[in-house]
C-alpha cells in the first residue's frame, strides 16, 4: 500500500562526529600561544536529541521544538504483522525530521471509503518548549473506534506546550491489523494496538528526558477509543509493573467496559480468517500475513475492541471486572468525564449516509434500538422495545424526538453512567479523582458539521477535544457562540489539563480558575460558558437517568 509520505530519511552528520570535531578543535587550540586564537566550542544544537535508537534532528515550529515521525517500534510488516510489538532498530546516522508526520496506520477513509495509510506506521511525535528541563509529559492516545485516526495533523498541542509541558502524540495499529485474535497468533488476546501504545510509553520512559521531559511525571490522556485505551492501561498489570505512567485523563472513554474474553475474540477472528481464505489453522498465520491490506480492511466492521486474555498480564480482566474487584493501578491521579450529548454524533453519522430518523419513522427508530442492544443480550436480556418506548416518552416534546431519544440512549447507557460509576470507583479507592461534565452546546465540530444534519447535536461526542488540542483560529471558525466564550473556556480547560499533568490536581496554582472539587465530595465540574462551575453528582445522575439504567427493563 502506498502512502503520501516517505519514511524519515537519514543525514550523514552524527552527534558523535560533532563531539569528535569539538574535541579535535580543542586540542588544536590548546597549542596556540594566545587565548584569542583559540577556537570556541560550537554551541549545543537544541534541535538535536539523543535517543536509545540513535540521534534525531527536529525542527523549530511555532515557538516549539518539534520532532515528528519518530519510529518508536519496528515496522509491523512481514513476520511482524499480527505479532507483538518489537523495539525500533538502532541507527548509526542522525534521523532528520521535518514538518511531515509519519504514515498513519492502515484504515478506510471516512471521506472516500478507500484504503489509506501504510503498515509501516508506528511513529510518534514530540512537542517541547524551546527551553525545557524535567517538564511534565502528556501522551495523547487518539480515538476513532479503534479503526481510524492517527496522532498527526488533526491535533495541535501548541497551547499545552505553552504551559510548560512536553506533549507526545502517537499512532497505533487499528482494526484487524491491531485487534485480531486468532488461535494461530501469539497475541495477548490480539491486542496488538494496546501493545503498540505500551511500547510508545516505554520509549517515552527511556527517551523523553532528552527532549526536556520528566520520565517520572507522565500523564496519558485520550478520547473515545483513546480514553478506552487509557482505561485499559489503568487496569493493565503490565503497565503498572513497568510504571509506564503516573496520571490518567479519560475523555468519553468509559464505554463498553465488559470486553469479550479471548476465546470469543478468537472465534470472531477465525470467522474473518475463513472468509478471507485462511481456513487452515496450521497455515492461517502465514496466510493472514500474506494478504493485501485492503482485504483485511474490507473484512473489519465499523469498530474494533480489545479483548481479555487471562493468560496475559496485558489485559487479564475486563475494565469493569478489574474495577469491581480492585485489581487495577490505584497509585494514580485520575481525571475522567463525559459530554452532555455524546450520542448525537453517531446518529448524525447515520443520517449523513441517508435520510433523517424523523423521515424514516418510528419503526426504524425501534429497529435501531434493537440493534444497539443486540451485542449485550447474551449476558443481559434488555427489553429493547420497552426501553425504546420509555425514551421516546422522555423526549416526545422535542423537535426531533426519534433522533433525540436514540441519541440519549447512546449517551446515558454507553457513556455517562459508566463514567460516573468509574469515577466513583476511583474515588472510593482514595485516589485523587476529578470528574467533569462537558456541556457547551456550541462546541466546535470535529467529524460532522452541525449544518449537515437535521437536529441539534449539542455538546456531542469529541466536542471537548478542540478546547485542548485545536488552534484558536480553527476553534473560532467552528464555534457557534462568541469568540469570548470559546477563548475563555478553552483557556481554562488548557489550564486544568496542564495543572493536572503537573500536580495531579487540575486546580491552578494561581487560583484564578473556578475551583474543581474532588469526585469523592460528590461534586462534578461543569465545563460550560460563561464559567465552569461545580454541580452535585445527583444532578448529573438525574439528567442522564442513571437510576433507570441501574435497574433497566429486562425481558
Amino acid at each position: 500500500m502506498t502512502t503520501n509520505r516517505a519514511r524519515p530519511g537519514f543525514i550523514l552528520t552524527s552527534l558523535s562526529a560533532l563531539v569528535v570535531a569539538a574535541s579535535l578543535s580543542g586540542c588544536l587550540s590548546s597549542s596556540g600561544s594566545s587565548s584569542s586564537s583559540r577556537a570556541t566550542e560550537p554551541e549545543a544544537n537544541p534541535l538535536l536529541a539523543s535517543t536509545s535508537e540513535g540521534d534525531i534532528q527536529g525542527i523549530a515550529l511555532n515557538g516549539m521544538r518539534v520532532f515528528r515521525g519518530i519510529p518508536y517500534a519496528a515496522a509491523p510488516v512481514g513476520e511482524l504483522r499480527l505479532a507483538p510489538t518489537q523495539a525500533a532498530a538502532q541507527r548509526d546516522a542522525v534521523l532528520e525530521l521535518s514538518e511531515e508526520f509519519g504514515a498513519m496506520c492502515p484504515q478506510t477513509s471516512l471521506m472516500t471509503g478507500q484504503p489509506q495509510g501504510d503498515e509501516d506506521c508506528l511513529f510518534l511525535n514530540v512537542y517541547t518548549p524551546d527551553q525545557a528541563e524535567d517538564l511534565p509529559v502528556m501522551v495523547w492516545i487518539h480515538g476513532g473506534a479503534f479503526v481510524f485516526g492517527d496522532g498527526g495533523g488533526e491535533y495541535d498541542p501548541t497551547r499545552l506546550v505553552q504551559q510548560d509541558v512536553v506533549v507526545v502524540t502517537l499512532n497505533y495499529r487499528l482494526g484487524n491489523l491491531g485487534f485480531m485474535a486468532h488461535p494461530s497468533l501469539e497475541s495477548d488476546g490480539g491486542n496488538f494496538g494496546l501493545m503498540d501504545q505500551q511500547q510508545a510509553l516505554r520509549w517515552v520512559k527511556q527517551n523523553i528526558q532528552a527532549f526536556g521531559g520528566d520520565p517520572d511525571n507522565v500523564t496519558i490522556f485520550g478520547e473515545s477509543a483513546g480514553g478506552h485505551s487509557v482505561m485499559s492501561h489503568v487496569v493493565s498489570p503490565r503497565a503498572q509493573s513497568e510504571e509506564l505512567f503516573h496520571k490518567a485523563i479519560v475523555q468519553s472513554g468509559s464505554y463498553a467496559p465488559f470486553q469479550v474474553p479471548k476465546v470469543a475474540a478468537q472465534f470472531g477472528g477465525v470467522q474473518i480468517a475463513n472468509a478471507l481464505g485462511c481456513d487452515d489453522l496450521a497455515t492461517a498465520a502465514d496466510c493472514l500475513r500474506a494478504l493485501p491490506v485492503p482485504a483485511l480492511l474490507a473484512a473489519q466492521g465499523s469498530q474494533s475492541m480489545p479483548s481479555v486474555d487471562p493468560d496475559s498480564d496485558l489485559l487479564p480482566l475486563s475494565i469493569m471486572a478489574a474495577l469491581q474487584t480492585g485489581q487495577f493501578n490505584t497509585n494514580l491521579d485520575m481525571m475522567i468525564g463525559s459530554n452532555q450529548n455524546e450520542g448525537t454524533l453517531f446518529i448524525a453519522l447515520d443520517e449523513l449516509g441517508g435520510a433523517s430518523l424523523e423521515t424514516l419513522g418510528e419503526a426504524e427508530y425501534r429497529s435501531r434500538v434493537t440493534s444497539f442492544f443486540a451485542p449485550y443480550q447474551a449476558s443481559v436480556p434488555y427489553d429493547d422495545d420497552q426501553i425504546a418506548s420509555d425514551y421516546l416518552g422522555f423526549y416526545a416534546s422535542e423537535s426531533a424526538p426519534l433522533s433525540t431519544a436514540l441519541s440519549a440512549i447512546w449517551t446515558d447507557f454507553m457513556f455517562a453512567c459508566n463514567s460516573s460509576l468509574h469515577a466513583g470507583t476511583f474515588a472510593a479507592q482514595g485516589m485523587n479523582t476529578f470528574k467533569y461534565w462537558f456541556r457547551d452546546e456550541n462546541a466546535p465540530w470535529t467529524l460532522v458539521s452541525p449544518a449537515l444534519v437535521s437536529f441539534d447535536m449539542g455538546a456531542t461526542h469529541a466536542g471537548e477535544i478542540p478546547y485542548v488540542l485545536y488552534p484558536q483560529e480553527l476553534m473560532r471558525e467552528r464555534y457557534t457562540g462568541t469568540d469570548e466564550e470559546i477563548d475563555n473556556l478553552a483557556g481554562l480547560m488548557v489550564d486544568y489539563w496542564t495543572s493536572f499533568a503537573k500536580f495531579g490536581d487540575p486546580n491552578t496554582s494561581d487560583g484564578v480558575a473556578p475551583a474543581w472539587p474532588q469526585a469523592a465530595d460528590n461534586q462534578y465540574l461543569v465545563l460550560d460558558p460563561p464559567q465552569p462551575a461545580s454541580t452535585s453528582a445527583l444532578t448529573f445522575l438525574g439528567y442522564h437517568r442513571c437510576g433507570y439504567w441501574a435497574n433497566p427493563p429486562l425481558r
